[in-house]
């Protein structure tokens, strides 16, 4: 890709006064706050990277409605921006998830064959446009773990002087990049993994119903199950069934008279999950 970039650098810089003139105009003397105090922003979500890697780290999809919310209590958001390949049937799937929130969704499908590099080339084009084009612009966020984007990042930053805000997803998520932007937040968070957790639970204890099974499901045979999955942690098991138990979602029956954390058959009030939203049965 650095053709690529060279590329965008010249056609920058070849601007000559209009560049400098731009440069000046975006200071952070002569900036004005929006109306509600917070920065004018722009948002560039590399939704392969969100999608992919929270699937395969942690075997969830990406929640954008708490994604949105959390950016719109640190910025003021002017324009959303999604970048994929949607040739690929589960992100084809997504667009209708993610209209709600733009409607600048792009396909970067390549007719070359050309795959990750090619949206990466996509959504750089696209920054450096808007940096150029839009003055009134004071941050720009970026959804990417991809260490490919520390350039224009640190151009902005550095050059323009903007604020630089990233999304990534832990474990995805490239070190120099971090180093170059004003702030980063690293999803999962703590609410977004536990409804993982609690959707797994849900998920085997509805099967154990449905198969009517003569071994009751308990706490232990609860976390035995899902701790075969690489992509769950024991002791997240046991910390999302011990939140579960405290809130009254479910509830140890007593055997013999004694109830035990770990021989109790596990009974599940699932009008109270529904109600909750903590569980999303499959289709």
């Amino acid at each position: 890709m650095g053709k690529e970039v060279k590329g965008i650098f010249k056609r920058i810089f070849s601007k000559g006064e209009e560049g400098n003139k731009l440069q000046s105009s975006q200071t952070a003397n002569s900036r004005q706050p929006a109306s509600n105090g917070l920065p004018s922003a722009v948002a560039f979500v590399d939704y392969e990277h969100w999608y992919i890697s929270l699937n395969n780290n942690y075997g969830i999809k990406p929640n954008i409605k708490a994604w949105f919310e959390d950016l719109s209590e640190r910025v003021n958001i002017k324009e959303i921006y999604f970048f994929a390949d949607f040739s690929h049937k589960n992100l084809a799937d997504e667009i209708g998830r993610i209209r709600p929130y733009t409607n600048k969704i792009i396909d970067t499908r390549s007719p070359f064959g050309v795959k990750k590099d090619f949206t990466d080339f996509i959504i750089l084009d696209n920054i450096y446009q808007k940096a150029l084009a839009a003055d009134d612009i004071e941050a720009f966020i970026l959804f990417s773990g991809d260490g490919h984007f520390s350039s224009v990042t640190s151009f902005l930053k550095n050059f323009y002087n903007k604020e630089v805000g990233l999304y990534a997803i832990k474990g995805s998520v490239s070190r120099q990049l971090q180093e170059t932007t004003s702030w980063c937040v690293q999803l999962p968070d703590e609410a977004e993994m536990f409804g993982a957790y609690y959707q797994r639970i849900f998920e085997f204890l509805k099967g154990e119903e449905e198969r009517s099974s003569k071994v009751l499901p308990t706490c232990a045979r609860t976390v035995d199950a899902l701790s075969k999955d690489k992509k769950l942690e024991k002791d997240k098991i046991n910390t999302a069934l011990k939140k579960l138990l405290a809130d009254g979602v479910i509830t140890l029956r007593k055997v013999g008279g004694k109830s035990s954390d770990k021989s109790s058959p596990i009974f599940v009030d699932w009008d109270l999950v529904m109600k909750k939203g903590l569980f999303t049965p499959k289709e």
